[in-house]
C-alpha cells in the first residue's frame, strides 16, 4: 500500500477510500477536515515529494481553490508525476502534477506504465529545464560525444531519465552510453566529485534550483548544444519533449542564449472531472494569480497566458478550463477540447 503525506498526519489509499464510503452523499465538509466536492467525492490532488517544487505549487493551488470555491480539495505528497498518473488511472486521485514528456507513454500504455491512462489537461503552471549539462572545460561538445561517457539522469524511473533515453536514441548514442542513476542530490554530488560526465540541468523557467546553483558556484557548468534536428527527432518519439531558451543573465557561463530541453508542468485530471468543476478550479487559480505568485518563487509563472502556452495540442483540455481561457482571450486554436 502506497503511503501519502499531506500537511498533517499521513494518509493512505485505504484512508481515502474509507473517507469516501463514510461520507456517502454528504455535502462538502468544513475547511479544517479532508475536503470533499459537492457530489460527495473527494478531490485529491497529487503533488510530489515533500518540499519539492511540485509539492509547493500543487499544495498552494489547492489551497486557493479551497478558499475561492465550494469545491473541497486535499493536496498530498507522492513520488511525483508518474505515480500521480497511475493513481489517476486507478480512480484513486482526481488531479495531479505531471510533466509533458510523460503524457505520450501514459496515454499509450508504454513503459513505465502498464496500461493506458485517459488524461485531460487543465493548465500549465511552469516549465522544467532538464537538459544535458557538462563541466565547462569538458571535451564533450555535442550529444554524439556522449558515446562511451558516464551519464546520470537522476532516478531510473523518473521523467528526466526517460527523456534522456529518448534524446540519446535520437542522437544515435542510446546504446553507447554508460548509465548510472540516483537521487538529484546524488546526481549533482557525482558530478561535483568527477564520478560522471553528464547530468541534467535543474531549472524552473530559467531559475536554477538550489542544488544547481551550488554546483555552478563550485565549478562552471555549461549545456550541451541542442539542435533543431535533435529536437525534431526526439519529438517524433515523444511529443511532450519541448525546448526553451535560457539567457546569459540566468546562467553566467553562457556567452549567448541557449536552447534547453524542457518539460512543461501540467495540472492533469481525467474525464471524470466535469466541465463545471474544471472551470471553477481554473478560475479560482487565475483570478487569484497575483496573490499566488507572491506566495513563492516556484509560483511566478501562474498567469493566464502562460497557462495555455505550454499545453500539448495532441491531448484534450477540460471543457471548463477551455471556456475560461476563451473568456480571457488566451485560448490556442491548435488545442483540443475534451468531449
Amino acid at each position: 500500500m502506497t503511503k501519502f503525506e499531506r500537511m498533517g498526519p499521513a494518509i493512505t489509499r485505504r484512508d481515502i477510500m474509507a473517507g469516501i464510503a463514510a461520507v456517502g452523499g454528504m455535502a462538502a465538509l468544513g475547511k479544517a477536515g479532508i475536503a470533499f466536492a459537492a457530489d460527495g467525492k473527494p478531490l485529491i490532488w497529487g503533488s510530489s515529494s515533500l518540499g519539492s517544487t511540485g509539492y509547493v505549487i500543487l499544495t498552494t493551488l489547492a489551497s486557493f481553490v479551497n478558499k475561492s470555491t465550494d469545491l473541497r480539495n486535499s493536496a498530498i505528497s507522492t513520488q511525483g508525476g508518474t505515480e500521480n498518473i497511475v493513481l489517476m488511472g486507478k480512480g484513486e486521485m482526481d488531479l495531479g502534477q505531471t510533466t509533458s514528456s510523460g503524457w505520450g507513454a501514459a496515454t499509450s500504455g508504454e513503459k513505465p506504465f502498464t496500461q493506458k491512462v485517459d488524461l485531460v489537461q487543465l493548465f500549465s503552471y511552469t516549465i522544467f529545464q532538464t537538459s544535458p549539462m557538462v563541466r565547462a572545460d569538458s571535451p564533450i561538445q555535442s550529444m554524439a560525444d556522449l558515446a562511451g561517457k558516464r551519464v546520470m539522469p537522476a532516478g531510473a524511473g523518473g521523467a528526466t531519465a526517460l527523456m534522456f533515453r529518448t534524446l540519446m536514441d535520437a542522437a544515435g548514442v542510446g546504446g553507447k552510453v554508460n548509465w548510472t542513476f540516483g537521487s538529484w542530490r546524488e546526481t549533482y554530488d557525482a558530478m561535483k566529485s568527477g564520478a560522471v560526465d553528464c547530468i541534467p540541468t535543474l531549472m524552473t523557467n530559467g531559475r536554477m534550483a538550489p542544488v544547481m546553483t551550488e554546483l555552478q558556484t563550485a565549478q562552471d557548468m555549461r549545456p550541451i548544444p541542442i539542435t533543431d534536428d535533435l529536437v525534431k527527432a526526439a519529438q517524433e518519439s515523444n511529443p511532450g519533449i519541448l525546448v526553451s531558451t535560457v539567457a546569459p543573465s540566468q546562467w553566467s557561463t553562457l556567452k549567448a542564449p541557449a536552447q534547453l530541453i524542457t518539460d512543461s508542468g501540467i495540472l492533469a485530471t481525467t474525464p471524470r472531472l466535469g466541465a463545471d468543476a474544471g472551470y471553477a478550479i481554473t478560475k479560482a487559480v487565475f483570478e487569484n494569480a497575483e496573490e499566488i505568485r507572491a506566495s513563492g518563487a516556484q509560483l511566478r509563472d501562474i498567469a493566464p497566458d502562460f497557462a495555455t502556452r505550454y499545453l500539448l495540442p495532441k491531448f484534450p483540455v477540460n471543457a471548463g478550463a477551455a471556456r475560461y481561457f476563451k473568456e480571457k482571450g488566451v485560448w490556442r486554436d491548435d488545442l483540443t477540447i475534451a468531449s
